[in-house]
């Protein structure tokens, strides 16, 4: 029995099954829940990221759940190497509690992290937590649905951990509203904290199939935001999806495909800068600002796109179908680099995960893993297809509100009271598919 231990919230910003915080709490005395404002990760954003007002309310929400179990939550500012040696000796810590990172930067420092614990004869203990199957325990796959038939056969039902009480030294500290007042960040509008707790009750995960793909209905779970910071356990969505849909239902497969992606990162870490496929490390992208700044701040003249845009500017997110489709315009229509994209992303959504985000846009740029055949959305028929009525179009692009839908879906054809297509989808589609072949050739 340790006399008194910290554990270190980083994703994982809840009390409710959360592995490391419950060990440390059955084998400590006293536990400091610790979370720490490191400075070289904040400075990476924005100040008007909408992850940062997540964050501070996903902080807030977090200390409320340790005072209600008997405790505290201590927010320090700083860098972990300089912030754990004064606090194991400050508070003679006898051990360091924390679950796993497998974020590229993350996980680099958990490593120093071990090492200053064993020079200051601390003990460090760490825990999975993250995900339904840790990446290193399918072995290497490069495809999702030979991955998915592995992973799927590994048990998943997992009992959910309780804590109920933690007990806690009486330390002087920093309050999280002083602290608070430090930083500039944007109100969080359209998270609130409670949501996980009443989606996972209301959601019908049995109708997800149906329902994910049309960005105008609310048929998708919206709990990426609440994953991404660790508010809600995987294991808890997951048993939430199964017990009203089954083991074996599409909205799990979602689920699966996060823990691909850091799958495919695991076995092949290069791929965090570099293509999947060698063959497509060639790829002579066009690269232009104009056109680059027009996708950002959703003026290219493909309605389809642009809401798409101006949603994530608005909340911090996109419907994922609309994801694949802004994302495919992108490195196919505009001849972008995926790796532009996914910079914007990483300054603009709430739901920003390195590992998936970058899977992701090499998937949507067809140069990842799980091949296909060179995909091409075409704008056009995706707005026909799911959003036929233009409800999610009018939503963020009001200046259509009083245009036919027929006329919405295809820019080419009609001219609209609205900014004129950047490019031509067809003739960009042919380019897009010489340049391809072009990268591929010896």
């Amino acid at each position: 029995m340790n006399k008194r231990s910290i554990f270190w919230f980083k994703r994982d910003l809840r009390v409710d099954d959360n592995t490391g915080l419950y060990y440390a709490v059955k084998e400590s005395k006293e536990v400091i829940p610790l979370f720490i404002l490191d400075p070289q990760i904040l400075k990476k954003l924005n100040p008007n990221n909408h992850r940062l007002g997540f964050l501070m309310d996903a902080l807030q929400n977090l200390e409320n759940e340790l005072k209600a179990a008997g405790s505290y939550l201590m927010v320090v500012e700083g860098d972990p190497q300089k912030i754990f040696p004064d606090l194991f000796e400050k508070h003679w810590v006898d051990a360091l509690y924390l679950n796993k990172a497998y974020g590229f930067d993350g996980a680099n420092r958990d490593k120093i992290i071990r090492m200053l614990c064993l020079k200051n004869r601390v003990v460090f203990k760490e825990y999975e937590d993250t995900f339904l199957v840790p990446p290193d325990r399918v072995a290497e796959r490069k495809v999702f649905t030979p991955f998915y038939k592995l992973w799927s056969r590994i048990d998943k039902r997992e009992n959910l951990l309780k804590i109920t009480k933690i007990n806690s030294p009486v330390l002087e500290m920093d309050s999280l509203e002083r602290i608070k007042r430090d930083y500039r960040f944007p109100t969080n509008k359209h998270w609130p904290m409670d949501f996980p707790q009443k989606r996972l009750k209301e959601f019908d995960f049995r109708r997800y199939d149906q329902t994910r793909n049309f960005p105008y209905i609310d048929g998708t779970s919206r709990l990426s935001p609440y994953i991404r910071f660790g508010l809600v356990s995987i294991r808890k969505i997951y048993r939430a999806a199964s017990s009203l849909a089954g083991d074996a239902n599409t909205f799990t497969s979602e689920l699966a495909w996060r823990e691909f992606w850091y799958h495919i990162m695991h076995y092949c870490p290069e791929t965090r800068e570099l293509e999947f496929q060698e063959k497509r490390r060639g790829i002579k992208w066009m690269n232009k600002e104009k056109w680059y700044e027009a996708w950002k701040e959703g003026r290219t003249g493909y309605p389809i796109v642009d809401a798409g845009m101006r949603q994530l500017k608005e909340e911090g997110w996109i419907h994922n179908r609309v994801r694949m489709i802004v994302a495919s315009f992108l490195t196919k229509d505009l001849l972008i680099d995926w790796r532009w994209g996914d910079k914007h992303f990483f300054h603009s959504l709430v739901d920003y995960d390195e590992n998936v985000d970058i899977g992701n846009w090499q998937w949507a740029a067809s140069v990842g893993a799980d091949p296909k055949p060179l995909r091409i959305f075409n704008p056009i028929l995706q707005s026909h297809k799911f959003d036929p009525e233009c409800k999610y179009i009018k939503k963020y692009v009001p200046e259509l509100k009083e245009v036919a839908p027929e006329m919405i879906h295809d820019p080419l054809s009609y001219d609209l009271p609205y900014y004129e297509p950047v490019v031509d989808h067809y003739d960009m589609s042919k380019l897009a598919k010489e340049v391809y072949k072009k990268s591929s050739l010896p």
